[in-house]
């Protein structure tokens, strides 16, 4: 599903870019040691899955001018103060260069990208030495789910559907690392590491799982560099890390953008990358959009992009270690010469050098500490179109956000739906059996290639935001925390290294509410479909290997005979609004003569022969 009109700036802007924290105090008795089977397990959430507030001096939520409090992860001002501040900042340059044609000293470029930085990160600006500078806090979860409030339990569940650890492991085994994503590295995972001992204290384990989830697969990088910083053993705090598509090696979508910004070449920026964003019944705006960005002229639509982007990093991001942290090794050194040479920046480049360094060598530590006894598995999404918004979204296999080589450590690819070339041979650089084939049936990924070739799970055409959906994902998750005989990618037929993507949300839900009815008030014909349907459905939800496609058509076949028993009548699609699909028309095809005739030129450009 794309993404609706309303997040396309936060897509384009924020998540892309992706794609201060209260100190741990407490202090707990140990307890006896847990006779249980189950390490505790801590779950280290990805980009913007903490709840954090914004907070006044009191400690009580801020509230903005309409009394409401501000929403997270941007605390933006209402929409009358973001009007107010465009009207002040940016009336005057746009209609300036909307009469004139031309963008007096950047005037209009500046003005907006003024209005943007301000608006979406003004109030998660932080200081030169990487901490918040307003009151901006992750709520603090220094205990296990057990001890904390229904609302909070229920929060951390959300994120990451482990219900059914629960039911295994218990409440109290279960613990949710809160931080702020735009936040500190360093004091980030010093926290994690308390964490660590507040769970192996009230469990009374030895030893922890973690479970780093997209971002958080920076977080456990930057872990494993501060247990040697502090001349400690990983190994002797950590059975198993279970990886859930981590950034591990960051997220080429942002180190794109922080090397070249966003695409602002003709046929994307007039072309495809609106449509690419917008659902199926927004394109007529995505449309819209490309006709409408040719009131200004070309390089003036191009410097404005530009210049945007780079007052965000400037001045917003460029102090932020986390968001740092998930740009790739490969461009960390180029985006360091660009925004952190100044002198002023000694202080937030000592760090990020420091998470560097970490990044490069994770995958050597992750090899060592597997001499040691730690266990490393890792679930992948793969085969997903990037989002359309980078240079390299078409040339690197991706799940939508983060690009494959980052989440399989190193399995290689080509891109989406492309093929390894025919002559191509399985590399077998980690695996020391050639016998076993790492090498899925379209011949996409070699995983091979990846550290950890043998506990590496991969789901093809499977969305990186929607991963939490998967409920195969979800279960073999918690075969690897709860079950230490489940060793590797042999260790069950029902969890083979390739798999498949699937939303499993409704599914399930619509088999167990519906499993014990009794359709014998039905007519003949829909009491037999209804048994077909939903034998159909139950094989989809028990399977964990079924192709996406059978499993969608099983989906639809029950929700269509549910819905007659529901309505009483045949469920039909819903015909698409006449008026829209015309003017979608419409739009599309100047959209399309426009670009094939003048390129991105715009209208005074065409006008005016320039």
């Amino acid at each position: 599903m794309k993404k609706p009109f309303s997040k396309v700036l936060a897509i384009m802007i924020s998540v892309a870019m992706l794609l201060t924290a209260v100190p741990i105090s407490f202090v707990f008795a140990a307890e006896e040691g847990c006779d249980c089977d189950y390490c505790p397990s801590i779950v280290i959430p990805g980009i913007f899955q903490s709840k954090v507030c914004y907070l006044d001096e009191n400690g009580n939520e801020m509230l903005n001018a309409e009394g409401e409090k501000y929403s997270a992860p941007f605390f933006m001002e209402t929409t009358d103060e973001i009007v107010k501040l465009a009207l002040e900042e940016a009336l005057l340059p746009l209609g300036s260069l909307l009469l004139t044609q031309t963008d007096i000293e950047h005037r209009c470029a500046d003005a907006v990208a003024s209005v943007l930085g301000k608006a979406l990160l003004g109030n998660i600006a932080l200081d030169e030495y990487g901490h918040v500078i307003k009151n901006i806090k992750a709520d603090k979860y220094t205990t296990s789910l057990a001890n904390l409030s229904e609302y909070d339990r229920n929060y951390a569940l959300d994120q990451i559907p482990l219900d059914n650890y629960v039911d295994i492991a218990g409440l109290d085994h279960l613990y949710f690392f809160s931080y702020h994503s735009t936040g500190n590295m360093i004091d980030t995972v010093n926290e994690l590491y308390e964490l660590i001992q507040i769970a192996k204290r009230e469990t009374g384990h030895d030893k922890v799982n973690l479970v780093p989830i997209s971002q958080g697969g920076s977080v456990e990088n930057a872990l494993m560099q501060l247990y040697i910083d502090k001349g400690l053993d990983f190994s002797d705090d950590v059975n198993r890390v279970c990886y859930v598509v981590p950034a591990a090696d960051g997220a080429a979508v942002l180190g794109d953008i922080y090397r070249y910004g966003l695409l602002d070449d003709d046929d994307a920026l007039y072309g495809y990358m609106f449509p690419s964003l917008l659902d199926e019944d927004q394109l007529y705006l995505s449309y819209l959009i490309n006709l409408i960005l040719r009131i200004l002229p070309n390089a003036d639509v191009n410097n404005i992009i530009d210049t945007a982007v780079n007052v965000l990093i400037e001045d917003y991001l460029e102090y932020s270690t986390l968001i740092w942290a998930l740009v790739p090794s490969g461009d960390y050194p180029a985006c360091r010469e660009m925004y952190l040479s100044d002198p002023e920046d000694v202080h937030i480049r000592e760090q990020t050098d420091w998470y560097y360094n970490a990044q490069v060598n994770s995958r050597k530590y992750i090899l060592e500490l597997k001499e040691k006894g730690v266990e490393f598995f890792d679930i992948v999404d793969y085969n997903y179109t990037m989002y359309q918004i980078v240079d390299s979204w078409d040339n690197v296999n991706a799940d939508g956000i983060i690009h494959t080589d980052s989440e399989s450590f190193g399995a290689t690819s080509v891109a989406v739906d492309v093929s390894l070339p025919e002559d191509y041979v399985q590399a077998n650089t980690y695996c020391t059996d050639e016998s076993h084939n790492h090498i899925d049936e379209d011949r996409l990924i070699d995983a091979s290639t990846g550290i950890l070739c043998e506990t590496t799970f991969y789901f093809k055409g499977q969305d990186h935001e929607k991963t939490a959906r998967n409920d195969v994902i979800m279960r073999l998750a918690i075969r690897i925390l709860t079950d230490e005989s489940f060793e590797n990618v042999y260790s069950d037929p029902a969890y083979p290294q390739f798999n498949y993507g699937r939303d499993s949300r409704g599914a399930i839900s619509n088999y167990n509410s519906w499993k014990n009815y009794d359709p014998s008030g039905l007519s003949e014909e829909d009491a037999k479909e209804f048994n077909e349907a939903l034998a159909e459905l139950r094989n989809a939800v028990n399977s964990t290997v079924m192709p996406t496609e059978e499993f969608n058509a099983a989906k639809d076949r029950f929700e269509r005979i549910r819905y007659k028993i529901i309505n009483g009548e045949e469920y039909v699609e819903e015909e698409p609004d006449a008026f829209i699909t015309f003017i979608t028309k419409v739009f599309k095809f100047w959209s399309e003569v426009m670009l094939r005739f003048f390129g991105g030129k715009g209208y005074s450009d065409i006008l005016l022969f320039r």
